[in-house]
């Protein structure tokens, strides 16, 4: 059937699988209309590691990671021309993996070629594990399925590695992984539950001074999703023989893991703030008992001060944290929509450094407008203009939406962080490159609130960006002054925080550090003993619990701590 172009629904150990022949461009292209997935990449099964080798550039480290017992999907560069374009769709990095059990074995053996192998779930949806429910809901996307006779009682999805400076990062944490535990710096005086994030979510349990991630659990947008963590998360806890009386969990309140941790009977409630819970995660896995500077780069994240988070500067001391630094925000018209519909926030960012006359002139000129029609930019300014339908936001990962669209001539994205990827990936190398003007914080935010004396201000560098890309400029030159302007630019803030605090470790952290050029350009600036990262949790989403339930068993030991004196 495979070899015939057919796509199978195969039952594999935590979850089912979407297969077909991975050289067969009509089969890929046929899965993704079925499944409803554009352009997001396929992860590739192969049947050895020289068969590995044939379809993507790997590394030591991370031939290393690929033939390891936990037989993770590795990220790397794709070699050319040798798989259809519809395989990693816009991305140049192939997600490979290995076969883990006796029948993928079996298959690969009689196959003898490589097979998309997909998350089986509808698109959005939680992995599929009951035969019951395959047959239902994949039914309309497979031809056939094999199954066996071995029932999946647990959900575990495939864990994703990355290369890094220094070898090989989790990306998503599940099988092979997921739960072996962390080692806690001090234990808990009692058990602690951390319900994680809405997207890329994974739970957390303390027991003593051991923490247990769940695997990696999958977005919460979906109310079968957010149905079907809730079952896995008590199966968790029926596993470790624990039923915490202590929840911790993001300040987000429409999160379906915060409604979650404020509807269930506890003794108490712990709430943390998004991204100190990112910088708690390396603090905890790393055991690191110095104060920390946490640079905090993602997408969003709720904020304290009425806007959305995402280019934070903490000084972290125990379960202290003092927000210094931060960047001036952008509004993102439309809110989350803005988050797909790139031009929306690359005409934010245009209007923002060019005003409204100037900015609609240029969005005439620019690839990314070409598709927008003048009614809906008009509409669009007079939203930016007023205020109304939009939301300040301060995330990197904004940042890498808007000049990504600029750049790259793109106006929406087909899935979450492709824009950013595109950009990434269309970058020349960032040695010897120079970075954009941008305006640097006059002053650090230690006793007061933080304002426009605290923030980066990159509307200098947007503008010097722009007539770069309309004097002919190369896209990958731009691309690369870009980003190293960040690196330039938070290399400079978090000097200075050293500087004026005493200081003297950095933490990188979130999601927009699994960019393998900006993680490494600051480390190197900074020095690869002032740097330190999690490797073992994702410093995505995927990592919060973990610094939620630190955050939480700081408070109880200080609770402790208060009733005995």
């Amino acid at each position: 059937l495979l070899q015939r172009g057919l796509i199978l629904g195969i039952q594999g150990l935590g979850a089912f699988h979407l297969a077909c022949d991975a050289a067969n461009e009509q089969a890929v292209l046929r899965l993704r209309e079925r499944k409803r997935r554009d352009q997001q990449p396929f992860a590739l099964m192969v049947a050895n590691l020289a068969e590995a080798r044939r379809f993507a550039e790997l590394s030591p480290p991370l031939e290393a990671a690929l033939v390891s017992p936990a037989r993770p999907i590795v990220l790397a560069q794709e070699r050319a021309g040798v798989l259809p374009r519809a395989v990693n769709g816009p991305s140049r990095r192939t997600g490979i993996l290995l076969p883990y059990t006796a029948l993928h074995h079996a298959l690969l053996a009689q196959f003898s070629g490589p097979l998309v192998m997909t998350s089986g779930n509808p698109s959005g949806g939680p992995a599929i594990i009951d035969r019951s429910e395959a047959t239902e809901k994949l039914g309309g996307i497979v031809d056939a399925f094999l199954f066996h006779e071995r029932p999946i009682a647990r959900r575990v999805e495939d864990s994703v590695v990355a290369e890094c400076h220094v070898g090989t990062r989790v990306v998503r944490r599940a099988r092979g992984f997921a739960p072996l535990p962390i080692r806690l710096p001090a234990a808990a005086p009692e058990p602690v539950l951390a319900v994680g994030g809405h997207l890329k979510n994974s739970a957390c349990l303390v027991v003593e001074d051991l923490a247990y991630l769940t695997p990696h659990l999958g977005d919460l947008e979906l109310e079968e999703s957010e149905r079907a963590w809730r079952r896995d998360l008590e199966s968790f806890e029926r596993l470790l023989g624990v039923r915490a009386q202590v929840i911790a969990h993001d300040l987000h309140p429409d999160y379906a893991s915060t409604r979650f941790a404020l509807a269930r009977p506890a003794r108490r409630r712990i709430g943390v703030q998004h991204h100190v819970a990112h910088v708690l995660s390396a603090i905890a896995e790393l055991r690191l008992t110095e104060p920390v500077l946490g640079v905090v780069f993602d997408g969003s994240g709720f904020g304290l001060d009425g806007t959305s988070w995402g280019a934070e500067f903490l000084v972290v001391d125990g379960a202290r944290c003092t927000r210094v630094n931060s960047f001036r925000a952008l509004p993102l018209p439309g809110g989350e929509r803005a988050v797909r519909e790139v031009w929306r926030v690359a005409l934010a960012a245009l209007r923002e450094a060019f005003g409204n006359a100037r900015a609609l002139e240029l969005a005439q000129r620019l690839p990314a407008f070409e598709q927008v029609s003048a009614a809906s930019l008009a509409t669009v300014l007079r939203m930016l203009e007023t205020g109304v339908g939009t939301v300040p936001a301060r995330g990197i990962g904004r940042w890498y939406d808007a000049v990504g669209a600029l750049v790259l001539g793109l106006s929406r994205a087909s899935f979450e962080a492709h824009v950013a990827i595109a950009l990434e990936e269309a970058a020349e190398p960032l040695e010897g490159v120079t970075g954009y003007p941008a305006t640097l914080p006059s002053a650090l935010a230690e006793a007061e609130p933080l304002g426009s004396a605290h923030e980066v201000d990159l509307r200098p560098m947007l503008v010097a960006l722009v007539e770069d890309l309309l004097g002919g400029a190369p896209r990958a030159r731009v691309a690369a002054r870009f980003q190293r302007t960040l690196v330039d630019v938070t290399a400079e803030v978090a000097g200075r925080v050293l500087g004026a605090t005493g200081v003297s470790r950095v933490v990188l952290s979130g999601g927009s550090f699994q960019n393998r050029a900006l993680e490494r350009a600051l480390s190197e600036r900074l020095g690869a003993r002032t740097v330190a990262m999690a490797r073992e949790v994702p410093v995505n989403d995927g990592g919060l619990a973990l610094g939620q339930a630190w955050a939480a068993v700081l408070a109880l030991k200080a609770e402790r701590e208060r009733r005995q004196e």
